[in-house]
């Protein structure tokens, strides 16, 4: 058997471009380091429910990420201009620029809340329900289950806007993720492999006959705001710079 090293080499290559690109942003080193440690502390406590509850958090955290992403992260924009920012950052802006990296992954400042306030209320409840170790079961249930779930989802959701050669699930993302882009964003919230199975018993995925007959163009970057709206234009000037948006960018991202 003559093994393909240039296969090898390709593919080897690939996985170092995501992971470069994954761990430049320091949300991802927070997460990561944060998963590390609630291994760690629930090895000692570990017993059979344990990976019952990893697998539920998983579950969990595929229901968080299609409900934030829905109901959330396209909430109508607000009129206030300091909410509308803080919605730019978290999602609009990568509606208004697809393609720029710095805008692929959840801001920490939003994510390690939601993360933490889940645990603690997973903690309240299992201590209520009289279980003894109701601390690492809830350390299992979310900061393990929910955080590597996470972690797979900024994968895929950044996979999903490089143009790079990709793996049978990342094409299946891909394509999925780019109708919600580029066909109607007001369907197909879920970004994770596997995922579409939430959008489609909520109601949000996209019907294969009407895929190829819907045209959003106009709408692609802004969620059906002009692209010249004032709140769009003042959210792309306060955070330019930590963008990377040029002059040039931010003019044609008016017309």
């Amino acid at each position: 058997m003559i093994l393909d090293t240039t296969a090898l080499d390709t593919t080897t290559r690939a996985i170092a471009t995501r992971f470069a690109l994954l761990y430049s942003h320091a949300s991802i080193w927070i997460m990561t380091g944060v998963l590390i440690m609630a291994i760690a502390f629930i090895i000692p406590h570990w017993s059979t429910a344990m990976p019952l509850l990893i697998i539920a958090g998983i579950g969990g955290q595929m229901l968080t990420e299609y409900n934030i992403h829905r109901y959330i992260f396209h909430l109508p924009p607000p009129q206030n201009q300091r909410a509308f920012n803080a919605l730019y950052l978290c999602h609009y802006g990568h509606h208004d620029f697809p393609t720029n990296p710095k805008l692929f992954f959840v801001p920490i400042w939003f994510m390690l809340p939601v993360l933490v306030s889940g645990f603690l209320i997973y903690w309240a409840i299992f201590a209520i329900l009289g279980f003894t170790n109701a601390l690492p079961m809830a350390v299992a249930f979310v900061f393990v289950g929910h955080v590597m779930t996470f972690l797979g989802y900024e994968w895929y959701h950044m996979t999903a806007h490089l143009n790079i050669r990709k793996f049978a699930p990342e094409v299946a993302v891909t394509r999925r993720h780019n109708m919600h882009h580029f066909k109607d964003f007001s369907k197909m919230f879920h970004v994770s492999y596997g995922g579409h199975i939430i959008d489609r018993a909520m109601g949000t995925e996209i019907d294969p006959e009407r895929r190829d007959k819907l045209s959003r163009t106009e709408f692609i970057r802004t969620l059906g705001m002009k692209p010249d709206d004032p709140r769009l234009i003042s959210a792309r000037n306060l955070y330019a710079a930590k963008l990377g948006l040029s002059e040039k960018q931010l003019l044609n991202a008016q017309r």
